[in-house]
């Protein structure tokens, strides 16, 4: 390969590596009273069949999650059923003021759908690509971008919403939820398709294989002149 060819090829890398802006994430919340995804091929954690208290960690087909959270069904002084949800939830966390809940999950995917109960300012969502943050958003984030209200109001259906996070041609593989105060209430998170993407030195080969099958056939072109 000449040097052309291998300049593209490191560009094309150096363009891989940028980190996925937030502006390239679609946020959107379902119709009120909504409490799970409307895309029924995608895996959605309920929680259901699981004992009331602290959850450290939870494995599930394709990851796990681990952190702070619990799982409830009731309303106390210092969590609450999100608004029409009468099964299991989890709270992020749990008893604890601040805290986070992490899912991981074992192979890359471009969806994220969760119902948030009482949307609060101070619940944060992140998501992150190979240990790399590629999007944040608070609650008062999400509810400017949707037209929602992030007040707690543990009743109303515009601060009790489910929320989607489409990444259309990007990924993330893992999902940070976290607050700083009580409390942060989920229920039905979704979780798109997996989607297995090459390994960087496969992919590296296959742009170096195209690239170099381009400058054969230039050259055998100009042979024919």
């Amino acid at each position: 390969m000449d040097r052309r060819g291998l300049g593209i090829v490191t560009i094309l890398l150096a363009l891989a590596a940028q980190p996925v802006q937030a502006g390239q994430i679609v946020v959107s919340a379902a119709a009120p009273n909504v409490l799970t995804p409307s895309n029924g091929s995608v895996q959605v954690l309920t929680f259901e069949g699981l004992t009331d208290g602290a959850l450290p960690h939870f494995a599930f087909s394709g990851g796990s999650l681990s952190g702070d959270g619990a799982v409830e069904s009731t309303t106390t002084g210092i969590y609450a059923r999100p608004a029409g949800d009468l099964t299991h939830y989890l709270t992020v966390a749990g008893l604890l003021a601040s805290g986070d809940t992490v899912i991981h999950l074992d192979a890359p995917t471009n969806y994220f759908g969760l119902y948030w109960g009482s949307i609060d300012p101070y619940n944060l969502v992140t998501f992150l690509k190979n240990g790399h943050e590629i999007g944040e958003y608070s609650g008062s984030m999400v509810a400017n971008l949707t037209g929602l209200a992030a007040n707690g109001d543990q009743r109303s259906t515009s601060s009790n919403r489910y929320i989607n996070f489409n990444f259309g041609s990007f990924l993330y593989d893992e999902v940070i939820l976290s607050t700083t105060n009580f409390a942060f209430e989920v229920d039905n998170v979704a979780l798109g398709t997996p989607v297995r993407v090459p390994e960087p030195a496969t992919a590296l080969l296959l742009m170096a294989g195209l690239l170099g099958l381009g400058a054969l056939r230039r050259q055998r072109h100009g042979l024919r002149r």
